[in-house]
């Protein structure tokens, strides 16, 4: 397949990108800026495109020369502080909002119209539930932050460019997995289970969460390209639920270390949970790896990069 993807710096763009390229698809893969990450090669060529603008005749140009099958729709803003808490901010409007509906534009006027596969989010369905609760897709939303709220209106606005656009809508659980950095959660306990003494300070080791592992859910989104139906959506995450202590407890048994752990934030809290029903019976996806191996690959990927 021909493949475009936009904010193919980002993290699962990266891995999306090296799974396409394993596929043998070509890949145009666009930046926000000049800078891009990537290696170029015979299957890979860039692009520059901030999405907050409507495309411009180059950019129409060079996608249109392109000729992609598919394009995978990833740049967003997603860190809440610049989302907004309670509603989106004008960043979050411009970028996961108006910037997909620049992109969907785009799309609309190729000659040969591709499939757009969007990535939506879990937060579209609310960021904490009262119970464990598994997620259909039917069921309701009720986006309570900034980020989920710009994830659903970015839905919407594909709605209105049906029947002539066939867009797919991943919504993706919480992901992780080598190549991940920062403030994210598993990133920062193995920082400081390497660096800081015990007591470590914890936001919460209580927290009942859907982790998936990147590589599974770039895989997932070439899958729905293929077999998807346009015009619907689909939960993208694990279908289990595991405690963000066992995940503290499995870093530990990993790095060979034992430390005691202080919460900033006790108490119990649940996450939504991914029904998968949908996409294991509709395409041939199923999740792959275990959350031990990505733990692993984990701390292997940053091991390498110190």
């Amino acid at each position: 397949m021909r493949a475009v993807v936009t904010g193919a710096n980002g993290f699962v763009a990266g891995h999306l990108i090296d799974h396409l390229l394993e596929q043998g698809d070509t890949v145009l893969a666009l930046t926000r800026t000049n800078h891009c990450k990537l290696a170029l090669s015979a299957q890979l060529t860039t692009g520059v495109w901030d999405i907050t603008q409507p495309a411009s005749t180059g950019i129409i140009q060079q996608v249109r020369e392109f000729n992609p099958d598919v394009v995978y729709h990833l740049a967003a803003i997603s860190v809440r502080s610049s989302c907004g808490e309670t509603t989106p901010s004008d960043t979050a409007l411009q970028v996961n909002v108006e910037g997909t509906r620049h992109v969907a534009n785009c799309c609309t006027q190729l000659p040969n119209v591709p499939r757009l596969v969007f990535t939506s989010s879990v937060y579209v369905y609310g960021s904490s539930f009262e119970q464990l609760t598994c997620v259909k897709e039917a069921d309701p939303v009720a986006p309570d932050n900034g980020y989920g709220i710009s994830k659903l209106m970015a839905e919407e606005v594909l709605e209105q460019f049906q029947p002539e656009l066939p867009y797919i809508i991943a919504r993706s659980f919480q992901h992780t997995g080598p190549g991940q950095t920062g403030s994210l959660l598993i990133p920062e306990w193995i920082d400081k289970l390497h660096t800081e003494a015990s007591p470590l300070e914890v936001y919460n080791l209580n927290t009942w969460i859907d982790y998936s592992d990147a590589r599974d859910v770039a895989q997932a989104y070439r899958v729905l390209a293929l077999e998807g139906t346009p015009g619907e959506l689909f939960n993208v995450g694990s279908g289990q639920a595991i405690r963000s202590g066992e995940i503290f407890n499995k870093l530990q048994a990993l790095l060979n270390t034992s430390k005691s752990a202080i919460e900033s934030n006790p108490g119990e809290s649940y996450l939504p949970i991914a029904d998968i029903t949908k996409i294991k019976s509709e395409t041939s996806w199923r999740p792959q790896r275990l959350v031990d191996e990505t733990l692993k690959d984990i701390i292997q990927s940053l091991s390498d990069e110190s």
